[in-house]
């Protein structure tokens, strides 16, 4: 097969980009950049870490399968792979080592947005900017994790051994266990408005673009902590700033803003507690090795034909007729 790596102009990619050519070292592997031009035009098979409109999968006559190396798959445009034949498949967390990265994360930014942990750096350098403010333990907070996949698992089991009381909102009840409690997607409000922290976790989509609205943010019990690790377009930024500004809330952590990356003149940035790190909860050494497995069994499943369990639509005129593992 001819297989396509796009992916994003960051440093870690060379190495993913080697790594998998060598073990891909029997298909013709071609990588190219987001903002370059395509690699081929004859591509079976599109490794991304990025988007894929509609105008790149017309490019490709060829393209049977585009399979993100990410949990997340909002870039992509599934309709019209769908319309063109193209299958759509991406790499979940809970079998990648993503969700113990990013529910690794997830605590650092809680642990730096309690502590103030923006103001006790700049202070080592700035007398004037040492926190006024007590800071917060975690021990015995009220979490509300929000997206309870291959994430919200990995952070509550970790939030239980901090002592913590946990919560969720998720639209699959049987996925949570007993002793976690559990609200419906439309309690949205009813579930963070008695948490001290809310942690972000639910996959992005148009439908929940802007889920975290000045209306939902205001419903934050007075004083909490909005933690975010799955997409920036999730949560209104100038609402965020402003209950965050006002004290409405205490602080927030962000591993994700809604443009990335993430610009100096962002003015999320210039408010001390708001703490940013540039989207890389789940870059870390399981992640790396964990997806690397995962796409090697996607493309050895392929060339056998077989489709991926993680599928994400069905077109009605494949281009490549994969069929269901037995």
């Amino acid at each position: 097969m001819k297989i396509g790596f796009l992916h994003y102009k960051i440093p870690l990619m060379d190495v993913v980009t080697e790594r998998l050519r060598a073990r891909l070292a029997g298909h013709e592997f071609l990588a190219w950049s987001v903002g370059d031009a395509p690699a081929a035009r004859d591509l079976d098979l599109l490794l991304v870490i990025g988007d894929v409109p509609r105008d790149v999968m017309e490019s490709q006559p060829k393209l049977a399968l585009v399979q993100t190396a990410t949990a997340g798959y909002d870039g992509i445009d599934i309709d019209a792979a769908t319309e063109l034949g193209i299958w759509v498949s991406y790499a979940p967390a809970a079998e990648t080592g993503n969700a113990v990265s990013v529910a690794e994360m997830a605590i650092l930014l809680m642990l730096a947005a309690a502590r103030n942990l923006n103001r006790a750096t700049l202070s080592l350098r700035d007398r004037s900017q040492r926190a006024t403010r007590l800071n917060r333990a975690l021990y015995g907070k009220s979490v509300c994790i929000v997206g309870y996949g291959g994430i919200g698992r990995e952070l509550a089991t970790r939030l239980v051994a901090f002592g913590n009381r946990v919560t969720t909102v998720d639209k699959h009840p049987e996925r949570v266990p007993e002793h976690i409690e559990y609200f419906a997607a439309n309690d949205l409000k009813l579930a963070i408005a008695g948490a001290d922290f809310v942690v972000v976790a639910v996959p992005a989509t148009k439908a929940n673009e802007n889920l975290f609205d000045t209306d939902v943010i205001a419903a934050m019990k007075h004083g909490a902590i909005l933690v975010n690790v799955a997409r920036g377009s999730l949560v209104d930024e100038d609402a965020l700033r402003a209950a965050v500004s006002e004290g409405r809330l205490y602080a927030a952590g962000l591993d994700v803003v809604r443009h990335e990356p993430v610009e100096p003149a962002e003015p999320l940035l210039d408010h001390p507690e708001i703490f940013i790190t540039p989207h890389i909860a789940g870059a870390t050494d399981l992640m790396i090795d964990g997806t690397i497995d995962f796409l090697i069994s996607v493309v050895d499943g392929v060339a056998a034909g077989r489709k991926p369990d993680s599928v994400l639509n069905d077109p009605p005129a494949p281009r490549l007729v994969l069929e269901t593992r037995a």
